[in-house]
């Protein structure tokens, strides 16, 4: 999702060129399909050995390769760097978990031509590892430029799961096992002491959804899952079995709480409910988004939980300040705004590096 603005841009850029989309997952696929019309064509990325990728780059004949984020393919990039076709880093950040692999990680990026990293931090990191200077750039983060796309009507959701207007609705987005049972005994607590409370539960994997259904009707609760609402079944917890809405519904929500982060998969986007004005909760595992979710802290437009007690407490304390409440949304929504510019700046060293410009139908 974060590299979709970037392909529309692209596209935009160089109108004549082929641009194609890998993914790892059929998840990422559908996203892919449903989410960015402007790829001219989507394929799950090759088996990193040899003849695969041999075969893969004579098909493809690529011009330029982006590798987005963090994931690195060492013949992959070798192969790349054999054939003189530049390959960049986009939205590049740097595990510290990965420093300790330094002489490995030297062989494996000294083959990238160029580096467009989130952060200072990143870059730094990078430098640590031995990569030249010259090859390194800040550029931002694209999930910030991502996180403004709007894709949906949210009224259409809420008319469909039968949400009236005003009402207090606790979203937890991309959850994982062991956190839904957090979040269903902090709904538990609510929903006792506020009538018009509602839940709606995404697990990061739709494929778990009987699982954690089973779950909440083992607490006791009717629920509905947002492909069979039709805006009657007068449930309490809705259960999002769909893809490519949850960044959307997060406009229908009074407080958002971000998963993968009360257990150890290091969280997800925080970016998304933050552009739409929200309050973020989130757990202490927030390593992937590590440096983003610090600033949301300091801006007072999040606040860390450890467990789902204390996010019942929280949000129990914001209902009672509802000044308070309102001005992390508008924080969240500031800190956003004022974080634009990742996808131009990208698209300025791409350009740079396809100089003179791509003619023709390439990759």
């Amino acid at each position: 999702m974060a590299a979709v603005p970037l392909v529309r841009g692209l596209r935009l850029r160089f109108p004549m060129s082929r641009i194609v989309f890998s993914t790892y997952t059929s998840t990422g696929r559908e996203t892919v399909k449903s989410k960015c019309p402007e790829a001219d064509q989507c394929f799950y990325f090759p088996l990193d050995i040899f003849p695969v990728v041999q075969r893969v780059i004579a098909k493809v004949r690529p011009t330029l390769f982006l590798l987005v984020e963090t994931d690195i393919w060492p013949i992959f990039l070798r192969t790349l760097a054999r054939k003189g076709i530049p390959s960049v880093v986009i939205n590049g950040r740097i595990s510290p978990r990965r420093l300790w692999a330094t002489a490995f990680y030297q062989r494996v990026l000294a083959q990238v031509s160029f580096f467009c990293m989130q952060t200072d931090v990143d870059a730094e990191r990078l430098l640590s590892l031995g990569i030249d200077a010259r090859k390194v750039t800040v550029t931002g983060n694209m999930k910030f430029a991502q996180a403004i796309v709007r894709e949906r009507e949210p009224s259409r959701l809420r008319k469909d799961l039968g949400l009236p207007i005003g009402t207090r609705l606790l979203i937890a987005g991309s959850t994982h096992p062991g956190e839904e049972a957090e979040i269903v005994r902090c709904y538990q607590r609510l929903c006792h002491s506020y009538k018009d409370f509602f839940l709606l539960l995404a697990p990061r994997h739709p494929e778990r959804i009987e699982k954690v259904e089973s779950l909440c009707r083992s607490y006791g609760f009717s629920c509905v899952r947002r492909s069979r609402a039709d805006g009657t079944s007068g449930s309490s917890i809705f259960l999002l079995d769909t893809i490519g809405e949850l960044s959307d519904a997060y406009a229908l929500g009074t407080f958002i709480f971000v998963g993968g982060s009360l257990v150890r998969r290091g969280g997800h986007n925080v970016l998304e409910p933050a552009a739409w004005g929200k309050p973020i909760f989130f757990g202490p595992h927030m390593e992937h988004y590590f440096g983003i979710a610090s600033m949301l802290e300091r801006e007072g437009a999040a606040i860390q939980v450890k467990s789902g007690e204390e996010l019942a407490l929280q949000i129990d304390r914001l209902i009672k300040d509802n000044g308070r409440l309102c001005e992390m949304g508008q924080k969240a929504a500031s800190f956003v705004a004022k974080n634009q510019g990742a996808v131009e700046r990208n698209l300025a060293v791409i350009e740079k590096i396809l100089e003179p410009p791509v003619r023709g139908k390439q990759s």
